[in-house]
């Protein structure tokens, strides 16, 4: 039986697993997250639906302790086009990994990894609806009423389009 992974273990492994290394934002990274344990990634790391879609405090204090012991890097970025500050995390050594993704997880988040954060916010609000019990059009109805503002058209069929791309559109719970 494989290990569960811990936040911090899968935070390395969620890096280690992008071509880049690297991942811009913390809502970015908590949805990567998020993704990686729906695709069937072994792990105690527990979300709950928040203001930006599923959240797990475990996940942002591992952020946290990961750059304070310099595992991670952390640094400084602000969008062009929006002006918004963020934060980008870089693994500092892939070497130092311990537990890697399954392959199913790896590939799922490198096809994600196309996606806006927007997109993946309102791609894992579905799937979290999903994974409920809700049905598909159900949780899309619950993300629209939730995330009015954010869940345009376009935005909900490209959030779909992740989904299905991954196989987590259709299949309900995963518990």
């Amino acid at each position: 039986m494989e290990k569960l992974m811990d936040a911090e273990s899968l935070v390395l492994a969620i890096l280690d697993a992008l071509p880049t290394h690297e991942v811009h934002g913390k809502k970015r990274i908590q949805k990567l997250a998020f993704f990686a344990v729906q695709t069937g990634t072994a792990s105690n790391v527990r979300f709950f639906l928040h203001d930006f879609g599923p959240f797990s405090a475990d996940v942002a204090n591992a952020i946290d302790v990961l750059s304070y012991v310099g595992a991670v890097s952390e640094k400084e970025a602000q969008s062009v086009r929006t002006k918004r500050h963020y934060k980008v995390y870089r693994l500092a050594d892939s070497e130092s990994i311990e537990q890697h993704l399954p392959s199913a997880a790896l590939n799922a988040l490198r096809k994600l990894n196309d996606y806006s954060t927007i997109e993946l916010e309102i791609a894992s609000t579905i799937r979290y609806f999903i994974q409920k019990g809700y049905s598909p059009q159900a949780a899309i109805q619950e993300t629209k009423e939730l995330k009015p503002t954010k869940a345009a058209t376009r935005i909900i069929e490209r959030a779909k389009e992740a989904l299905a791309g991954v196989d987590l559109y259709e299949r309900g719970r995963t518990d």
